[in-house]
């Protein structure tokens, strides 16, 4: 992989900046993810997790409940946490990986959900931002509003995503915001 896939280096230099700036608020992340709970969400989501993702997870399991959230309001959900999220919304959605019926215009809508989403951030509403890992290394983060049908694209990776909020803090950009709950821009 190359280095600049490296979603972990962000998550360092996030870190960094909190212990500084908001010592009182760590910790940010939970300890890292064991290699067997790692292959045995792959054996339950049935595919192996994209490089990219397996270093997340690998080096941190998401958050704890009460660290800020990660991205805007939402939290960078444990491994195990996520991989019910994702039974829950094919549950919900089903394999709608084919855009849903052609709305007035004959145009067929995006997806309402495909299974190749996981859904890494989760906020308490339902919503999540979901990373495409039908792309190696891993794809588009999609932000699943779960009363909205669009899908739009945040990020080209978690990486990339990662990245923009680490940019933003030492940069002053973004800051730690108490309505979020989490940083925000």
């Amino acid at each position: 992989m190359p280095i600049d896939a490296d979603p972990v280096r962000p998550l360092k230099r996030i870190e960094a900046w909190l212990a500084r700036e908001h010592p009182h608020r760590l910790p940010l992340f939970r300890p890292e993810t064991a290699p067997d709970t790692l292959r045995r969400v792959e054996a339950r989501l049935g595919t192996t997790l994209p490089a990219d993702i397996r270093m997340l997870y690998a080096a941190h399991d998401g958050q704890p409940e009460g660290a800020p959230s990660l991205y805007l309001n939402q939290r960078w959900l444990p491994i195990d946490v996520m991989a019910v999220a994702w039974e829950d919304l094919c549950h919900r959605h089903g394999d709608a990986a084919e855009p849903a019926e052609p709305g007035n215009s004959g145009v067929p809508t995006a997806p309402v959900w495909s299974t190749g989403w996981l859904p890494l951030f989760g906020s308490a509403r339902g919503d999540h931002y979901c990373v495409d890992i039908r792309v190696r290394p891993s794809g588009p983060i999609i932000w699943f509003l779960y009363d909205q049908p669009e899908r739009a694209i945040i990020a080209h990776s978690i990486t990339h995503m990662l990245e923009r909020v680490a940019d933003g803090v030492t940069s002053g950009r973004w800051r730690l915001d108490e309505g979020y709950d989490g940083f925000s821009d």
